[in-house]
């Protein structure tokens, strides 16, 4: 059992302390003045202590109010804070967003400007890690975007986000030195992994009939990352388009072969709801939003024909 004093006398020396009035602290809590007088009273004599220097017009804090008071407000903000998400609102909604970490960077951060426009009634939590959310258990995300194979899970609904073309990338700086005329030059030069990447190396020269000889490769947990150092030059990275979109088009990274060599295309991202959420109002407008913008999503104009 705690050992607490009234949560009315704390609320009611709270509204004082920071008002510096029992006056404003009445009004503020449509109670009489004389209501808080009584209250902070019985707190003074729970403590055993004298939290004010009562004056004419106003009261000031003792050493132990104001003690008292810098624990206090602190602990009433997270009480309104915890309080406020289950308040009759405005008319807005709140859409807990996570997703992998490259995806939101890369991909998902640049439009989101298109839907909080299209949408200034939902207010958007964006988390990211690279591990899925549990929203069969945890309620604190409401769609969970994905990365590698489709997650199964029981009363989850999964929807793919179209096709990636993943792709040898390299700066175009690498290619002055070493040019790529067939897939086994790839050999030849230091070749990137994403570790989450689905699609690996093996998979790419084993479309192009090609043995990959046993050897370590630069590898990152991140997709960005091993964009990142293509484009410092490191090394050709496996990557998706998609990934280096941003890339490609400022000409910081090209595509190895210049498009002589076969692609991969795969479902990679998955966007996750609990069924029984799919009549959401945030829900349904992510959805809806983000299936158009992947319908019309054309990074041909990016790569060589």
């Amino acid at each position: 059992m705690r050992k607490l004093p009234s949560f009315f006398s704390l609320r009611a020396f709270e509204a004082a302390a920071r008002l510096g009035s029992f006056t404003l602290a009445a009004e503020e809590l449509h109670l009489t003045t004389s209501a808080i007088s009584h209250q902070v009273r019985a707190l003074e004599q729970w403590c055993g202590k004298a939290l004010f220097i009562r004056q004419t017009r106003r009261v000031t804090l003792t050493m132990e109010g104001q003690l008292l008071q810098n624990k206090l407000s602190p602990a009433f903000d997270a009480i309104e804070d915890a309080c406020a998400a289950f308040r009759p609102g405005d008319g807005r909604s709140v859409l807990a967003v996570h997703c992998a970490p490259s995806f939101a960077s890369k991909w998902l951060s640049p439009r989101l400007a298109q839907f909080m426009q299209a949408h200034p009634d939902i207010t958007l939590q964006m988390s990211s890690s690279a591990e899925p959310a549990d929203l069969a258990r945890d309620g604190g995300a409401d769609i969970d975007i994905t990365y590698g194979p489709p997650p199964h899970r029981e009363g989850v609904a999964v929807e793919a986000l179209g096709d990636e073309t993943t792709l040898p990338l390299c700066s175009p700086r690498l290619l002055e030195r070493h040019p790529v005329q067939q897939a086994s030059d790839l050999l030849q030069l230091t070749l990137i992994e994403s570790k989450l990447n689905p699609v690996r190396w093996k998979d790419w020269f084993d479309l192009h009939g090609i043995r990959l000889p046993p050897r370590d490769h630069p590898s990152f947990d991140r997709g960005s990352l091993a964009v990142a150092a293509a484009v410092d030059g490191l090394g050709v990275a496996l990557e998706t388009a998609r990934f280096a979109e941003a890339e490609l088009a400022r000409g910081e990274l090209v595509v190895a072969g210049d498009g002589k060599f076969e692609t991969i295309r795969r479902e990679m991202h998955f966007l996750c709801y609990r069924r029984g959420d799919a009549g959401a109002k945030g829900i349904k407008a992510f959805r809806e939003w983000i299936a158009l913008v992947v319908g019309a999503e054309d990074l041909s104009a990016l790569l060589p024909e």
